[in-house]
């Protein structure tokens, strides 16, 4: 009897820990799941410069980004996000930047947001720096690409040569 109330006890004891524990995870991108990875190579402009760490009188002619989007594994809502950029001065004749650029690193979270002014149905990735509070915004176009957006939320336009879209190199 007293090895049964002793099972009872423990088996008790571990749903409860069980319980606990999964209830106050938080979803952080190891446990969340990766939405998608985005990448794109975009000229260095005013519009991009909401990015934090790029000095406004920095040699800046292109930016190259890499962003990882996760979330909720279970409700498949935004969670967080990972944004890799280089930037700085396009080395001639070659993919690489002069002097390799420099590289920042930022997380922080995102959401999905309805509308801006000139399209009220549109669909906007909006991400909000941990450490700045700054925010950039996306026009999800399809689920395979994202434009990037001004600090008004307006499209921005790029060149014949440039673009400020962001294209999917994984899916969910």
């Amino acid at each position: 009897m007293r090895q049964i109330k002793v099972l009872l006890a423990v088996t008790s004891l571990a749903a409860c820990f069980t319980v606990t524990n999964s209830c106050s995870q938080k979803t952080t991108p190891d446990t969340a799941s990766v939405l998608g990875v985005f990448v794109a190579s975009t000229p260095c402009s005013e519009g991009t410069r909401p990015l934090p760490e790029i000095p406004v009188h920095a040699d800046c002619e292109l930016i190259r980004w890499n962003l990882t989007l996760y979330q909720n594994p279970k409700t498949f809502t935004p969670t967080t996000y990972k944004l890799r950029y280089t930037y700085g001065l396009a080395q001639q004749g070659t993919p690489g930047f002069t002097g390799g650029g420099t590289t920042v690193e930022e997380q922080g979270v995102w959401k999905m947001v309805n509308g801006i002014l000139s399209k009220p149905d549109a669909i906007i990735y909006r991400l909000t720096n941990n450490k700045t509070n700054q925010t950039i915004a996306f026009l999800k176009l399809s689920d395979d690409l994202l434009h990037l957006l001004d600090t008004d939320e307006h499209l921005m336009i790029g060149t014949a040569a440039w673009t400020y879209t962001l294209n999917r190199i994984s899916s969910k």
